[in-house]
Formats: structure tokens, C-alpha cells, sequence
């Protein structure tokens, strides 16, 4: 098939996804059943959810004024600032969005990376990132979202994310106060059968550790050095034995100036012993200062060495790149309002421009059998979103010609930058590779 048909087939296919999720039609249907919707007024719903995209996913939005003003440029109405700002603040606004999110991430998310056949990634069927990130709001919600540092930042919340590497998109996102505690946001032990889940020190949990075991799952998980479990058996890098610390204490003082391979045995809140394993990683720190980096994980060694661990917890670098991509090209930030609905509304509808983004870019990926980079189409944005978004709004007229216009322009100003070394040090490194490639 020549590639001017592949792109076109896989322009109608995502233009009849679109239409399904951010068409009249459907957007109508899920503000009515959200509540949002009760009766017809001059800010429609599919004109307000355009407007909040173009603005938050295509140009930097400082003031909610910067949204109205994309309603008004896309709808050629002269909307004054007090019945949008009235309907923007209703307490369904924020579920309106939501809603709007979890079917676009239902329908438009899909395979954009898959393990190397017979290679040690592709025994999981999925690879899970988990981790956290938090910014402030204004001051005077803080009963609402209370954060962490009360002189600082009194309101502040953290949006709790569970990512798929082999979609490259969030599969579940939780908005929560800043001050609550992360670990109570993990995903369920039980869902984790079969699957690899990566996450950062601040989710460091012996008893989760034993019900992932118990459920099939698997993780590598960052510790802390405050950490003293008993060293059971201990190795280094090429496998010998190292007697000395066996049966003792762990202690960052005590290891040797190299990587080491622990086998322990950890005492659980209920009582319950977590036999696991703990590779510490050796790093020079600053003025000759010793210091380790230990990563808990169930792989068997037998397996799994313990530069297979390493490789995969470097992974979880992408759920970072993801809440860069939203703080600096989809204006998640605090804006302006002392309106809990706005304030949440607005977040929502930063992470659903965010994520409409990617599902173009990914798109475009198969549609040109080309890799292509989500940080240099979410920041080229405003030469190919518009365009889409007002075909959306127009019934989806010229919304095929806009698709095919935004996967040419992605194909000549997206690309990655280094391919090659995303195969031998970045995250194709850990035995994953493109569908597309595939």
C-alpha cells in the first residue's frame, strides 16, 4: 500500500475518533449526563472545550481572559467575560473535562512501543511507571487542596500518575491535596499480575512489595538509606560471595566502594517477613564521598542481572518527561482564580490538550512508518492543533485534510532527534522497540 494511502487510512481512522470524543454530538451527550448541560445557552460545550485546548494546548494561556478569547476567535461571538467566567465556574465543570479525558484516553491511546520478541522486557505484558507531581495554587483554596509546605505553598495538589511505557500515555490520573501521602495512590496490587511496575523512592513499601508477589506482579522500586533489613545472602558484580555482610544489618557504611547484589529479609508492619532482593549501586559522590542508589525489586537474578534492573528502573525517566511536557507546553499551572471548579476544570483540560497531542503525534508515527519526538510536536502545537480542532467544531468538515496537513508537518518538524542512541543508551535500550520499526 503506497504511503499516501497508509496516512489517509490512518487519518480517517483518528478523525472518526475525534469526531466520537470531541464532536457536538458527543460532547453534548457527556456534559448532559455530567450535569454540566442542562440547557442550550450561548457558550456551547463543544465551543468552550475547542476554545479551553487551542488556548491551554496551542499558546501560553496566563489568564482565563486568554481562553475566552479563543472561544470568541473560534466561534466569531463577542462573548462578554462574566457569563463565561459563570459558566466555567459551575461545580460540573470539572467532571464535564474529566469525562471528556478518560474517553479520549480510551480511545485514542494504542500501541506506540512493544518488547523485543524473545528479549527479557517482552516476557511482562505491560510495563507500569508510577509517580507524582505537584504545583500550587492560589492561596485561598487551601481548605480544599492543602499542601505540604503551609508558609510556602498553603494550596498545592499533586496529580498521581500511572503511566504505560508501551503506550507512551497516562492510564490513570488522581488529583489529590499535595499534603496527603503518595503510596495510597499506587496501582492495586492485584491488577499488577504479569506486569513490571517502576516507581520512585517516596513508594518504597514492604507490604506492598509482598502482595505484589503474591498477586504475579513484578516491580523495581528506589529505596531509601534509612532502610535495615537483614542481608540474607550478598554478592557483587560478577556473582562471588561476600560473607562478611551476610546475616547482618544493612548499612551504607559498611559496603564495599561497589555494586552489590543483596539478598533480604524485611519485617512487615503485620508482622509478615518480605524476602525480596536489593541491589545497591555504587556512586562516587562529591568529594570522594561513598553513597549508593538501592533498587528493591522481585526479578530473579537468575534471570534479571543486576544491570537488567538498573536498565529498566531507567525507564521511569519517561513519566518525568511527560510532566515536563505538561508544565511547559500544556499550561498546567496555577492560574488566577479562587474558584475550586476553574482551578480543577483548568487541570483537567491542560492534561486532555496534553494527551490530544500525543494521540496525534503517535498517530502520525504510523501514518509515516517514522519515530517522532512528543516533546517537538507538543511545543510546535499551534501550527497544526488549531487547524483540527476548528474542523472539529465545523462538524468535521475538512477534518481529513487538516489530519493528513498536521502528520506532514509533524513528519518534517518532529522527528527524533537521536534514534540511534535511543537504541543503545536510552529507552529502546531496556529491549523495547517501535511498532512502527516493527
Amino acid at each position: 500500500m503506497p504511503d499516501r494511502e497508509i496516512a489517509t487510512a490512518e487519518a480517517r481512522a483518528i478523525g472518526r475518533k475525534l469526531v466520537e470524543v470531541l464532536g457536538e454530538a458527543a460532547v453534548e451527550k457527556t456534559a448532559r449526563q455530567c450535569g454540566f448541560l442542562r440547557r442550550r445557552r450561548e457558550i456551547a460545550p463543544v465551543a468552550l472545550l475547542v476554545a479551553s485546548l487551542s488556548a491551554l494546548g496551542a499558546g501560553t494561556a496566563s489568564w482565563l481572559a486568554d481562553i475566552l478569547r479563543a472561544f470568541n476567535a473560534f466561534t466569531g461571538k463577542a462573548v462578554r467575560y462574566k457569563p463565561f467566567h459563570n459558566q466555567i465556574s459551575k461545580t460540573k465543570f470539572p467532571v464535564f473535562v474529566h469525562a471528556i479525558l478518560e474517553r479520549l484516553l480510551a480511545k485514542l491511546t494504542g500501541p506506540v512501543l512493544e518488547g523485543v520478541p524473545k528479549d527479557k522486557l517482552a516476557r511482562f505484558e505491560e510495563v507500569l511507571i508510577h509517580d507524582g507531581t505537584s504545583f500550587a495554587l492560589k492561596d485561598a483554596l487551601k481548605k480544599r487542596w492543602p499542601g505540604r509546605f503551609t508558609k510556602v505553598t498553603p494550596a498545592a495538589v499533586e496529580l498521581h500518575v500511572t503511566m504505560s511505557v508501551l503506550t507512551d500515555n497516562p492510564v490513570a490520573i488522581v488529583l489529590a491535596p499535595d499534603k496527603e501521602t503518595e503510596r495510597p495512590f499506587s496501582p492495586k496490587a492485584a491488577s499488577l499480575k504479569n506486569r513490571l511496575l517502576l516507581e520512585d523512592r517516596g513508594y518504597e513499601a514492604r507490604d506492598f512489595f509482598v502482595a505484589v508477589q503474591d498477586a504475579g506482579g513484578f516491580f523495581v522500586v528506589r529505596g531509601t538509606k534509612k532502610i535495615r533489613p537483614t542481608i540474607r545472602r550478598a554478592r557483587d558484580g560478577k556473582g562471588g560471595r561476600i560473607r562478611r555482610l551476610e546475616g547482618k544489618c544493612l548499612s551504607w557504611r559498611t559496603l564495599p566502594r561497589h555494586d552489590v547484589d543483596l539478598e533480604i529479609d524485611w519485617k512487615c508492619d503485620a508482622g509478615k517477613i518480605y524476602s525480596g532482593r536489593l541491589v545497591a549501586f555504587y556512586v562516587e559522590g562529591k568529594r570522594n564521598k561513598k553513597t549508593y542508589v538501592y533498587l528493591h525489586t522481585n526479578l530473579p537474578r537468575e534471570t534479571f542481572s543486576a544491570s537488567d534492573v538498573s536498565m529498566f528502573y531507567r525507564l521511569r525517566w519517561q513519566v518525568e518527561l511527560l510532566f515536563k511536557e505538561w508544565k511547559s507546553h500544556a499550561n498546567l499551572h496555577k492560574f488566577d482564580t479562587a474558584k475550586a471548579p476553574i482551578a480543577e476544570g483548568l487541570i483537567w483540560a491542560s492534561l486532555l490538550a496534553a494527551t490530544l497531542k500525543r494521540a496525534i503525534t503517535h498517530a502520525a508515527e504510523r501514518a509515516c512508518g517514522t519515530e517522532l519526538s512528543t516533546q517537538r510536536a507538543a511545543c510546535s502545537a499551534k501550527h497544526f492543533l488549531d487547524g483540527i480542532l476548528d474542523a472539529v467544531l465545523k462538524c468535521g468538515k475538512q477534518l481529513l485534510r487538516c489530519i493528513l496537513a498536521a502528520f506532514a508537518f509533524l513528519a518534517r518538524n518532529a522527528l527524533r532527534a537521536h534514534p540511534e542512541r535511543d537504541r543503545k543508551t536510552g529507552r529502546l535500550a531496556a529491549g523495547l522497540r517501535h511498532v512502527v520499526a516493527a
